[in-house]
């Protein structure tokens, strides 16, 4: 998703707490007080990385193990659905890329990821990212049968 700004942020907090969005991971400088998303029950993760560039491996790293905590440990109530969402500053690079590397490690076939991707949000992922993603490997941190959802 796009990035939220000072004068929208609550109607963002609003909406991602209405489908149970618990964990916000931003992956641009913000320009929003992060107390909005907290006051509704969603936790804020910085995970920058620079515009147009991939994620580091420490950062895929800790992306991994919230997507882990959030569909697989599941730290809350286990009968409740909960969701991350990932915002970069348009939309159609670094969130996107976060995205296409969860959906391989459960299993997508990288090209089938970003076609998904991209069918969602087109113009999204450049040259760089897409040549990651092709060349990602499974670590196999992520095995359960739970789902990504995209939208």
């Amino acid at each position: 998703m796009d990035a939220p700004a000072r004068d929208n942020a609550m109607d963002y907090a609003l909406q991602l707490s209405m489908i149970g969005v618990k964990n916000l991971v931003r992956t641009c400088e913000g320009n929003y007080d992060e107390r909005v998303f907290e006051t509704q029950g969603i936790k804020m993760h910085d995970l920058y990385f620079q515009d147009g560039t991939v994620p580091s491996r420490s950062k895929i790293s800790i992306w991994l193990n919230l997507v882990k905590e959030t569909f697989i440990v599941k730290t809350s109530n286990d009968n409740e659905n909960q969701y991350i969402a990932v915002h970069c500053l348009a939309g159609l690079g670094r969130a996107p890329v976060l995205v296409g590397i969860a959906l391989i490690e459960y299993g997508m076939e990288s090209h089938n990821a970003i076609s998904l991707i991209r069918n969602n949000r087109p113009g999204a992922l450049n040259s760089q990212q897409v040549r990651l993603l092709m060349s990602y490997r499974r670590t196999k941190t992520l095995t359960s049968k739970s789902c990504c959802a995209i939208w």
